[in-house]
């Protein structure tokens, strides 16, 4: 308890600068670590050959439309406690983080009920090509099972982050990312398996060991946040607070991974191997916009319990801070992935020599890339904007810029390129993806803008933790 004390005195008093660093690093460094897993992982992948690839890409993007319920009961969850905490309410931050862990045991009961028969039939529903679901049908059953685990972990460790513990969350993730990476090589090319199913068995298996190793800590007496029955409370003054807060990010999460399974829907039309090119781009560009993401997680954190203390003034200063940081490493990433080591991370998918596809499959990557990689900047715009608006709790913005990002920018787009410029082929899907993120940056500052407009005009200093609910549930 004396070091969660310690964060948080650093987080409301420490220097500025060396908090976000602080905070936001062991993030950072874990999102990047897990951004190259995960390419990694597809490179593997690869090696049994390129329909495989695009299996997984098409089945991780429904896998994500599930998740993101689990993401979003922890990132609303983890607002109202970080806030508690900043608050110094230490009693009521617990009784709230019990009751998210109730609210997560109904959550995946029922998920897992209803998803495993329906597994097929979600599969076509959402237009997975059919001879994906031929070969995709195991690994898409063991990812659902893998979701349990992995909406008890987000849950987990978006309570950790809540208190500004982001050291072991980083070096916990970094052990289970390499457990999982071990067992995928070991399977590939150790038992020279021919089934997707095995690479989903390993992420299941390092899911399986973070779940052992969290829920011991969340047991733990020295923990604030001490996982308790007793201290569980199903009532509404604790529940709805979380709800409020985390339906708006569900559904803006949900529908915008359903926009991007309906992108895959549309891309089937040029071949299956598109869809596995576009996820491969998608994973280039994450290199870079999954560590930048960290600035969001982080800032959140800090405007969130800044905002507890009632520091608006602080709240705003560690928003343009980090806002710098990542724009800068946004830069920074879009040159280095464009520009200098494209051409080698594409020729990492070359590994099937004999795959008669496998000059096409690279071909069509570089191409969607090209215009695909014009998002990072963008995300990195979009990361910054997005800490300060879910430390403020201004889900409901971040849920309209999520799914602007799909049905507004992205589908339309795609459509009116295949409609009327048949002639562009794949390249119509990068271009899709390039737009949508420019788009989106843009919404989400003209929205920041708003939001701080309104700020001036009502004012907000002085109030109490009670009065600052009601102000921004009005804002």
């Amino acid at each position: 308890m004396a070091n969660d004390n310690k964060r948080r005195d650093q987080i409301l008093n420490g220097n500025l600068t060396k908090t976000i660093i602080a905070i936001c690093a062991p993030i950072f460094l874990y999102n990047l670590f897990n951004s190259f897993y995960s390419l990694i992982d597809q490179v593997i992948v690869s090696k049994i050959d390129a329909t495989s690839v695009s299996a997984v890409a098409t089945l991780n993007q429904i896998k994500n439309l599930l998740s993101s319920l689990g993401a979003g009961l922890a990132a609303g969850g983890g607002i109202v406690v970080a806030r508690l905490f900043g608050a110094g309410d230490f009693d009521q931050a617990r009784k709230n983080s019990n009751s998210i862990f109730a609210l997560s045991l109904v959550i995946v009961g029922v998920m897992l009920i209803v998803c495993i028969p329906l597994s097929v039939p979600i599969m076509k529903l959402t237009g997975v090509p059919s001879e994906l679901i031929a070969i995709g049908t195991g690994y898409f059953i063991v990812c659902i099972i893998d979701l349990g685990f992995v909406f008890f972990n987000t849950v987990f460790i978006a309570l950790q982050k809540a208190k500004g513990s982001t050291k072991i969350i980083f070096y916990l993730n970094i052990m289970v990312m390499f457990i999982k990476l071990g067992f995928t090589v070991l399977f590939i090319y150790g038992f020279r398996v021919d089934n997707i199913v095995w690479a989903a068995i390993a992420t299941l298996i390092g899911q399986m060991i973070l779940f052992i190793i969290l829920f011991s800590i969340m047991i733990n007496k020295n923990n604030i946040f001490r996982l308790n029955t007793k201290e569980i409370r199903i009532k509404m003054e604790y529940i709805k607070p979380i709800i409020v807060l985390s339906i708006p990010i569900f559904l803006g999460k949900f529908i915008f991974s359903f926009g991007k399974v309906s992108v895959n829907a549309m891309c089937k039309s040029y071949g299956p191997l598109v869809v596995g090119a576009l996820g491969v781009s998608n994973s280039l560009c994450g290199i870079v916009t999954s560590p930048v993401n960290s600035f969001e997680e982080g800032c959140s954190t800090i405007v969130s319990q800044n905002l507890g203390n009632r520091n608006m003034k602080r709240a705003f200063e560690a928003f343009k801070k980090s806002f710098i940081m990542a724009c800068l490493i946004g830069t920074i990433g879009y040159v280095l992935v464009r520009f200098i080591f494209q051409d080698q991370l594409i020729n990492l998918f070359a590994q099937n020599k004999k795959a008669d596809d496998v000059e096409e499959f690279l071909r069509l990557i570089k191409e969607i890339n090209r215009f695909d990689s014009l998002s990072i900047i963008a995300l990195a715009v979009n990361a910054g904007v997005l800490g300060v608006l879910y430390g403020f709790g201004q889900t409901k913005i971040a849920m309209v810029v999520n799914i602007s990002r799909a049905f507004v920018f992205r589908i339309p787009v795609l459509w009116y390129l295949q409609t009327f410029h048949k002639e562009m082929g794949a390249e119509a899907a990068g271009i899709s993806m390039g737009i949508s993120n420019i788009g989106i940056a843009i919404m989400s500052i003209l929205f920041l803008l708003y939001f701080i407009h309104k700020i001036k005009k009502n004012g907000y200093n002085g109030m109490t933790f009670n009065q600052e609910k009601d102000f921004v549930e009005e804002a």
